[in-house]
């Protein structure tokens, strides 16, 4: 089989970038280097925050940087292109129409990974930047699945985002009993399990070790479908 090349547009932001990385490595099946996956890498970390641009369109716009990022990754020789950040997701479809290889969707591989893993699932609480909550991105991919969704009351947003910006994206200490705690009234609310849709979120689960049937990482779902499209096998206990 020929070697697939996978991109990653990366930057947004830079350490859930090299943790995606990571993941793809650690979840492969390989033995060799040679039966690794080829990356080609791009940590453009100075792309405008989406976030910000998404509540207010008058601060910089960073689409236009995504797209010249998704075109050089095309043109350097990807065979897929991927983008390790969901908020980043909201121009998905202006970036894929800049490209002519597939661009994963990491929000479409988590919900799918969602549906097959957790038993007698009905319900998601969605775990993500404002950006994304407030674009309805995931709430209309599970409506689609035919499921039902729950997000955070608005104190516990705007604690999950201090989390999310002043303490992983800023590298400071994380508030492990306050997330866990944001997670416990999304499961009081009925939610069967809790995705993880936010990157920086991801970095949480692995810093702190949990391994939950009822924490959906997007993350994770994400570097499983690059593995298997790029046709790589993926470790079992991956899967």
């Amino acid at each position: 089989m020929e070697e697939k090349v996978l991109g990653v547009l990366g930057g947004v932001g830079p350490l859930a970038t090299i943790y995606f990385a990571d993941l793809v490595i650690k979840m492969t099946d390989a033995k060799t280097d040679q039966e690794h996956i080829a990356m080609i890498i791009l940590n453009h970390a100075s792309i405008p925050d989406r976030t910000e641009y998404i509540l207010d369109n008058k601060k910089p716009n960073p689409l236009p940087v995504m797209i010249a990022d998704a075109q050089k990754l095309e043109k350097d020789g990807a065979d897929y292109i991927v983008i390790p950040c969901n908020t980043a997701h909201y121009f998905f479809d202006e970036i894929q129409k800049s490209v002519r290889v597939p661009i994963i969707n990491i929000l479409e591989e988590t919900v799918r990974y969602a549906e097959k893993t957790v038993p007698n699932l009905k319900c998601l609480g969605i775990l993500a930047t404002e950006g994304t909550v407030i674009s309805g991105a995931y709430q209309n991919i599970i409506e689609k699945h035919g499921l039902d969704f729950r997000v955070p009351s608005e104190e516990d947003q705007k604690s999950l985002m201090h989390i999310i910006y002043d303490e992983v994206k800023a590298g400071e200490k994380v508030d492990i009993c306050e997330f866990l705690r944001i997670v416990g009234e999304l499961k009081k609310m009925g939610c069967d399990a809790v995705i993880l849709g936010c990157t920086e979120l991801s970095v949480i689960k692995k810093d702190f070790n949990l391994s939950r049937h009822d924490i959906v990482d997007s993350m994770e779902c994400l570097a499983r479908a690059s593995i298997s499209l790029c046709g790589k096998p993926i470790k079992a206990e991956q899967k």
